[in-house]
């Protein structure tokens, strides 16, 4: 039975063919026929195409950070480094300050308003956790039950209905009662 080879066997077979290919590319040899003549060139080229990404796929799994795409890529980002600290202290010898990321300047982030509704659902949840209606004070032993109350009181208080007679409902819808009370009486002053 055919034993197949280790990683560092294969490790050692990559590095080969790839001083062979550094050879190859230098221009001795059929690498100098490829490099005066086009048509060997585009014949080398669609022979070769279909095997680079996987093979540069099996070169990341036997090798990993030592393979060709791995060295390409912090390779690149180190240029990229260099480059920009190259433009910032460029820009400072000519008298410019360099103003926010010199690298990637990013968009200002925006905050969400938060609508009426999240509000009040969030008052109750505040209403609930304060009170003794799922556990001890200060904390909610079932809060998906919890944030169903919550989100019904506060839809009973956006509509307009009645308030509960008691319970955690009632607790919740009081909370809620607050902000859309709040936002009449803003509307009202205007």
């Amino acid at each position: 039975m055919a034993t197949l080879p280790s990683r560092r066997e294969l490790a050692n077979k990559l590095d080969a063919l790839e001083s062979q290919l550094a050879i190859f590319a230098a221009g001795t040899g059929t690498g100098a026929i490829l490099a005066r003549s086009p048509v060997a060139r585009r014949a080398a080229t669609a022979a070769i195409s279909p095997l680079v990404l996987p093979a540069l796929g099996a070169d990341v799994l036997i090798r990993q950070e030592k393979s060709i795409p791995i060295r390409a890529g912090v390779y690149s980002i180190d240029e990229l480094v260099a480059l920009a600290e190259g433009a910032e202290m460029q820009s400072r010898q000519m008298g410019v300050t360099p103003v926010g990321a010199v690298v990637a300047p990013t968009t200002p982030v925006t905050k969400k308003k938060v609508n009426k509704f999240s509000k009040a659902v969030s008052k109750g949840m505040k209403a609930l956790k304060a009170s003794k209606s799922y556990g001890k004070k200060g904390i909610i032993s079932n809060a998906k039950a919890a944030f169903k109350v919550s989100t019904k009181a506060a839809s009973r208080r956006a509509r307009g209905l009645k308030a509960p007679k008691s319970g955690p409902s009632k607790i919740a819808y009081q909370a809620a009662k607050t902000v859309y009370t709040d936002e009449i009486l803003r509307r009202k002053m205007k």
